[in-house]
């Protein structure tokens, strides 16, 4: 799993919003608002982290069950990748 090439996550006040960069800013006109766990999953996947250590990293820093985070991390992959933004 990678960010694909021509996406940047960029920092607005206290939200997060991700855009097409470049060339592909003229092929796809998208903003993606984040919140801080999405900002932490695109972070861990930029890192070259699977989902299963997204989830683990999640789960510790939000003290919560493994199995919801990996449940969370999953879903938010998932849509993630039906914008064409990750990538296997």
């Amino acid at each position: 799993m990678k960010i694909k090439k021509g996406f940047a996550k960029r920092k607005i006040g206290t939200r997060y919003v991700v855009v097409a960069t470049g060339e592909l800013s003229k092929k796809m006109n998208i903003i993606i608002e984040m919140n801080e766990t999405s900002s932490d999953i695109w972070d861990l996947i930029e890192k070259g982290c699977q989902t299963e250590e997204v989830a683990k990293a999640l789960s510790e820093k939000y003290e919560i069950p493994y199995e919801k985070a990996l449940e969370d991390t999953q879903k938010i992959i998932n849509q993630m990748k039906e914008t064409g933004v990750f990538e296997d």
